[in-house]
């Protein structure tokens, strides 16, 4: 059985160690790797489950955007009496922000070369926190690997242009990717949009008396977009706007 953390783990924000939440590994010696984990809460005591692993040299390169992000984002309830921060070891995640960082973290992870990282930061970025979670949630899945399903579509989300990081459109190339028989690991983001034109011209000619439906009505909006989008845009407007 594994025990909880000791109550003096450093901490991101206020954290439940009794509960289920996130362990954050940073080590930015050379050649190392940060380690995010998931540590749960059971009857049998706290099983830990490690989520993603980066290189050293890729978090010092995103680390303060990355915390600047993350703090930006939390509620003053969740940040406790300082801001918090990220230090060199162990650092204890909330399960919120565990998402936030599971999936920039499995994007990057897709990014074989290292070609791209600055472009899947500012897509992440460009993210709203309750959208992190969504996504997390598909991502986070059993079935999930590297190179594979939602982690490979959040690669290629994340490196597309803003106006269509969107939850349908993020449907849209899941559903390209998982028609693929084989995913591979390319450093260079592949477009699918002429796979899903290809689709589009296929239901058409099957059925070319229904009318056109566009991709945000057949898989609807995503849960709190809107009110996402209107959170993380007044947040972003500075003071007296």
């Amino acid at each position: 059985m594994i025990e909880p953390l000791d109550a003096p783990t450093p901490a991101f924000g206020i954290v439940d160690l009794q509960a289920e939440h996130g362990m954050l590994y940073l080590d930015t010696a050379h050649g190392t790797t940060c380690r995010l984990t998931l540590v749960a809460r059971t009857e049998r005591g706290y099983p830990r489950r490690e989520l993603a692993t980066i290189h050293s040299a890729v978090w010092k390169r995103i680390a303060p955007a990355v915390q600047k992000e993350l703090v930006r984002g939390m509620d003053p309830t969740e940040q406790g009496p300082k801001p918090p921060f990220l230090r060199h070891g162990d650092n204890a995640l909330s399960p919120l922000i565990l998402r936030e960082v599971a999936l920039l973290f499995w994007s990057l992870m897709e990014d074989g070369e290292g070609t791209h990282i600055e472009a899947l930061l500012n897509g992440w970025r460009q993210l709203a926190r309750e959208e992190r979670w969504w996504l997390y949630a598909r991502a986070s899945n059993p079935s999930q690997r590297q190179g594979q399903g939602w982690r490979r579509a959040l690669y290629y989300a994340l490196t597309d242009p803003a106006d269509t990081r969107t939850a349908p459109r993020l449907l849209e190339i899941m559903e390209a990717a998982t028609a693929q028989k084989k995913t591979s690991p390319n450093s260079s983001p592949v477009s699918y949009w002429k796979s899903l034109r290809k689709q589009r011209e296929a239901q058409r000619r099957l059925n070319p008396k229904a009318p056109a439906q566009s991709s945000s009505k057949k898989n609807g909006p995503l849960p709190a977009h809107p009110s996402a989008r209107e959170t993380n845009l007044k947040r972003r407007q500075p003071v007296g706007s």
